[in-house]
C-alpha cells in the first residue's frame, strides 16, 4: 500500500460519522455538546454572585484634588487622588503637580513609593545621597523608610504619578521641612 493510498484509507475513517440522510449531524451526535452547555450554564448561574460590577471606574470629576498643605509642601503643590488602597488593592496613587520651587517635606513610605515623571523637569534626593535630575519618563523606586524628598526645580514645575503601599493603614510619614539650603543642593 503506498503513502497516499494509506492517507486516504485513514481520512475515510476519520469522518466516518452517524449522518442523517440529509447530511446533518443527528442528535445522538449533538446531545452531548447541549447536556454539556447545559451543565456550564447551571454551574455558572449557580455561582457565588459578584458584589457589584467586576471593573470599578470614577470621572477625574469625581475624585478629590486639593492643594497640598504647608506640613507637607514648600511651595504650590497640587495633588489629585487616583485611588486610595482598598481591599485586594495594597496601594494608592496621586497625580502631584509642584509648580516651580515646590517640594514635599522629608518623608517616609511604610511599603515604599514609586514616582512616575510625566512632566518638566525635578529633583529627588534620599537622605545622605545626592540629589537626583528628574525628568518625563524616568521611574523612583524609593523603597520602605527611606527618608527623601521630592520636587520641581526652581525654574520648571514638574508632574508626577506618585504609588504608594499601605502598611497598616499608613502610606507617608510627613517629617520636617527641606531647607533652602538641603534644595539647592549644598548640604546633603
Amino acid at each position: 500500500m503506498t503513502e497516499q493510498t494509506s492517507s486516504r484509507t485513514q481520512s475515510k475513517t476519520l469522518r466516518r460519522r452517524p449522518r442523517r440522510s440529509d447530511g446533518s449531524w443527528g442528535w445522538a451526535t449533538r446531545l452531548p455538546l447541549v447536556l454539556l452547555a447545559v451543565a456550564a450554564g447551571l454551574a455558572h448561574s449557580q455561582a457565588a454572585p459578584q458584589p457589584g460590577p467586576v471593573v470599578q471606574f470614577t470621572h477625574a470629576a469625581d475624585r478629590a484634588t486639593f492643594v497640598g498643605g504647608p506640613k507637607w509642601f514648600t511651595g504650590t503643590a497640587h495633588v489629585a487622588m487616583l485611588f486610595a488602597p482598598d481591599g485586594a488593592r495594597t496601594f494608592g496613587g496621586a497625580t502631584v503637580t509642584f509648580e516651580p520651587g515646590a517640594r514635599t517635606a522629608w518623608h517616609t513610605h511604610p511599603a515604599g513609593q514609586t514616582l512616575v515623571v510625566t512632566e518638566g523637569h525635578g529633583w529627588v534626593q534620599a537622605d545622605g545621597e545626592p540629589r537626583r535630575d528628574l525628568k518625563p519618563g524616568d521611574v523612583v523606586w524609593t523603597p520602605p523608610g527611606v527618608r527623601h524628598w521630592h520636587g520641581a526645580t526652581p525654574k520648571s514645575g514638574m508632574t508626577h504619578v506618585a504609588l504608594q503601599g499601605a502598611h497598616e493603614g499608613q502610606v507617608v510619614d510627613w517629617q520636617e521641612q527641606v531647607s533652602d539650603a538641603q534644595y539647592q543642593g549644598s548640604t546633603p
